[in-house]
């Protein structure tokens, strides 16, 4: 065979099986510039998660005793679901003695307000252990329940992802698994008392929340004189003492007794329950027994303020201890 002849047989071939040619060749380009990419690809590492709804979220070696982990969501599934029929009367009977007492007086109207607030409109929810807190011989699981709207029932049309949040507070009770709403983690009786000839001070409680503290107390001025505790006139008039620091109270509290008075006040301090400090007492700092004592206010020229001061009787301060 001639070099014509190879060459007029290799152009019948091409003719004959070009679509196939070029089908093996389409192959084979695919196959050849899917194994480049491949390789020259960099493998993305897969994020790794450590999510669990039983781990604190405040210290990740902590975590609800599996015995409790069960029950804890049963009874958030029967809150949340009494509260979203609107049967409150159920769902504040579910909540511990001390709760419904010092949380919300015993009254469940107190108690709707508050669902209200949180669930407006029927919730999904989510779980999740933020801390546990060691309270006496007790242990308590505080859990983050964050309330969703329920996207199938309200569609999504105009809407905004928001949520609202509680902390539920748990413990195992001598009547079995007990709980705690709105934040409040648990009721402390103190009853100490610091006193002197002009003033008496009792610390009669306080009640913890996840984030204050709020303490109810009782002063008795034993004088024919004004006894003023706080006023707002002197600098740290009230305040709680920590182990390394100290907190003043939320909002000023007026504390001004006329003679022979008995005048019993709540006080709110911003504290953590986990934030690892215990509370060691209550000091009035700036405490003034007043022959006169005209008032503050705009009416009240500062010149007179501080002469009635400046003129007291007797000014000291006073500790009561709260642990």
């Amino acid at each position: 065979m001639n070099f014509t002849e190879f060459r007029l047989k290799v152009r019948h071939f091409i003719r004959k099986y070009s679509r196939l040619i070029f089908i093996i060749f389409v192959i084979w380009a695919t196959i050849f510039f899917i194994n480049l990419m491949l390789k020259n690809r960099k493998d993305i590492p897969k994020p790794t998660t450590t999510y669990n709804v039983h781990t604190s979220v405040i210290d990740s070696n902590a975590s609800t005793p599996k015995s409790m982990q069960h029950p804890i969501e049963e009874m958030i599934e029967e809150y949340i679901g009494y509260c979203n029929e609107g049967n409150y009367q159920k769902a504040f009977n579910m909540l511990s003695e001390d709760c419904r007492k010092y949380e919300f007086n015993d009254n469940v109207s107190n108690f709707m307000e508050h669902v209200l607030v949180k669930m407006p409109t029927p919730k999904k929810y989510s779980i999740q252990d933020y801390s546990n807190v060691k309270y006496g011989d007790k242990k308590l699981y505080v859990y983050e329940i964050k309330y969703i709207d329920d996207l199938l029932a309200t569609g999504l049309t105009n809407s905004t992802y928001a949520y609202t949040s509680e902390k539920l507070t748990f413990y195992d009770g001598e009547d079995g698994l007990e709980m705690g709403a709105g934040n409040f983690v648990y009721y402390e009786d103190v009853k100490n008392i610091s006193e002197n000839e002009y003033l008496k001070i009792d610390v009669t409680h306080k009640i913890v929340n996840y984030s204050i503290e709020t303490y109810e107390i009782k002063f008795t001025n034993r004088s024919n004189y004004t006894v003023v505790v706080s006023d707002g006139q002197e600098a740290n008039e009230c305040i709680l003492t920590l182990p390394n620091e100290n907190r003043n109270p939320s909002d000023i509290v007026n504390i001004v007794l006329a003679p022979n008075e008995e005048k019993t006040v709540q006080m709110v301090f911003p504290k953590f329950v986990d934030d690892g400090d215990i509370s060691q007492s209550l000091v009035f700092s700036s405490i003034r027994v007043m022959e006169k004592y005209s008032g503050v206010g705009e009416e009240v020229p500062v010149e007179t303020i501080q002469s009635e001061i400046d003129n007291a009787i007797s000014k000291f301060s006073m500790e009561v201890k709260i642990s």
